[in-house]
């Protein structure tokens, strides 16, 4: 079995060619193996689906269906590594495992019983809103997402960001003997991809004005046209390298220009559009379908918005006393063998 590995940062991702961003051949294929039928009969699982009465087995369960959710968007089809924020994947090592308890060993199984499964089990997601109150970060929004099927995006490494510096690279900076092609190669090879930008600022959402038909010759076939849509304008800022610095006579610093973002909106979205203040921090995922030179501005299609908690700000998410405390917080997956004091076993 190939395990499922964690991505832990984007930002420790180092630069990647287009040929290393996506999966050439077929996306990976998650089979049932040992480590998903022991997950299947452990304390945990019968918890997650179950529900529990204990409250630090709640927070606990909570926990680990938090990061599910944060994850969701994510899936890709590049291969078996998944994405987890940096600062969650820091919770999972220190609040929701210790040494009775193997936190990620849990998660990864988790995660691989909904890709073999195709989808969160509707059980799970009914554990998760009746633990709202021992768990109020988990975003039930993205788990409703996932129980509706896993839609997976060509590859989590497509950030924003990359798509900047790879424009800059192949386009900007491409020789004499490429340049005439480099625009269109690279359309080809970044454009009409499923993507997710997060990090966005959330500026409006507004219903598209109904197009007047265009007059139609005759012997033209008819073209149908598409409703109006609710289109999302979101703005993506790029990191300030002024922003700790001082101006020696007083001038305010200049910020980086902003990217600005169309997301036209699927009719199904797991957020309620009417509750989304401006200014909130948001993910988009869709698809990319048109950009403008230099990738400043970019429209995406076919979208759905969620929101992108700034996990920083968030200083505990379970209480690691809570995962100690849990009666089904055991290792029922890989099996221990206890260290003997007095080296049994071993040469003296």
């Amino acid at each position: 079995m190939r395990p499922v590995l964690l991505a832990l940062a984007l930002v420790l991702v180092p630069p990647l060619a287009s040929a290393q961003i996506f999966n050439p051949g077929a996306p990976p294929s998650f089979k049932e193996a040992e480590l998903d039928k022991r997950f299947a009969k452990s304390k945990l699982n019968q918890a997650l689906v179950n529900g529990t009465q204990d409250a630090n087995c709640a927070q606990l369960v909570g926990g680990l269906l938090t990061l599910m959710g944060e994850t969701a968007p994510y899936i890709h089809k590049r291969d078996e590594n998944f994405y987890l924020d940096p600062v969650l994947v820091q919770v999972l090592n220190t609040q929701l495992s210790n040494a009775r308890f193997p936190g990620t060993a849990y998660f990864i199984a988790m995660l691989r019983r909904v890709l073999i499964d195709q989808k969160l089990s509707q059980d799970w997601l009914d554990t998760a809103a009746a633990l709202a109150a021992y768990a109020p970060a988990v975003d039930l929004g993205k788990l409703r997402f996932l129980a509706d099927g896993v839609n997976p995006i060509d590859s989590f490494l497509l950030t924003l960001p990359t798509l900047r510096e790879r424009y800059e690279i192949e386009v900007v900076r491409a020789n004499a003997t490429a340049a005439s092609t480099a625009e269109a190669l690279f359309r080809d090879t970044y454009v009409d991809r499923e993507v997710v930008f997060g990090g966005l600022e959330f500026l409006d959402a507004v219903r598209e004005k109904k197009k007047k038909p265009k007059k139609k010759k005759r012997g033209e076939p008819a073209v149908e046209e598409e409703p109006p849509a609710l289109i999302a304008r979101l703005v993506w800022y790029p990191v300030n390298p002024n922003a700790n610095s001082l101006s020696m006579f007083g001038a305010p610093v200049e910020k980086p220009k902003g990217v600005p973002i169309s997301a036209r909106l699927e009719e199904r979205q797991y957020v309620n559009l009417d509750q989304i203040p401006k200014g909130t921090r948001m993910l988009v995922r869709g698809r990319l379908w048109e950009y403008k030179k230099g990738i400043t501005e970019v429209e995406i299609r076919n979208a759905q918005i969620f929101l992108d908690r700034d996990w920083t700000q968030l200083p505990v998410l379970v209480d690691p006393n809570a995962t100690a405390a849990c009666p089904l917080a055991i290792n029922e997956l890989t099996g221990t063998a206890p260290v003997q004091p007095g080296a049994f076993g071993q040469n003296r």
